[in-house]
């Protein structure tokens, strides 16, 4: 164990007891937590972050006649969270990049070697 001293196993165990007895005599706090985690869509969740305008953006139709260097300077405008949602809504492939200029060029990239939106009659 690193840099643990008995004093703080002692503070935690204490913390622990303490959790412990408020559980025992009110468990429905905890049952209340996991309910509403439970409850919460992840899609909602996940699009607490995206604005309105990349939910209702059609990435082909706006993207199809113009260059790549142009798609990747609009697309620069949006946040990490944004461009990560383009490329999951889009099919656009996966990717581990995390970086807003990385993620840009991606999407760039891809929709530039698309002429059309091939899963757009997709369910």
């Amino acid at each position: 164990m690193s840099n643990l001293t008995k004093k703080d196993i002692e503070s935690f165990g204490k913390v622990l007891a303490e959790l412990g007895s408020v559980i025992e005599n009110n468990p429905s706090v905890i049952l209340d937590l996991l309910n509403v985690k439970a409850n919460t869509p992840k899609a909602v969740r996940e699009k607490e972050d995206i604005s309105d305008k990349v939910l209702n953006l059609n990435l082909f139709d706006v993207f199809k006649d113009k260059k790549k260097s142009e798609i990747e300077a609009e697309l620069l405008e949006y946040n990490k969270d944004e461009l990560k949602y383009i490329v999951k809504s889009f099919s656009l492939g996966s990717t581990r990049l995390n970086s807003v200029d990385k993620l840009a060029d991606f999407i760039a990239d891809q929709v530039s070697k698309r002429t059309k939106d091939v899963f757009i009659n997709q369910e």
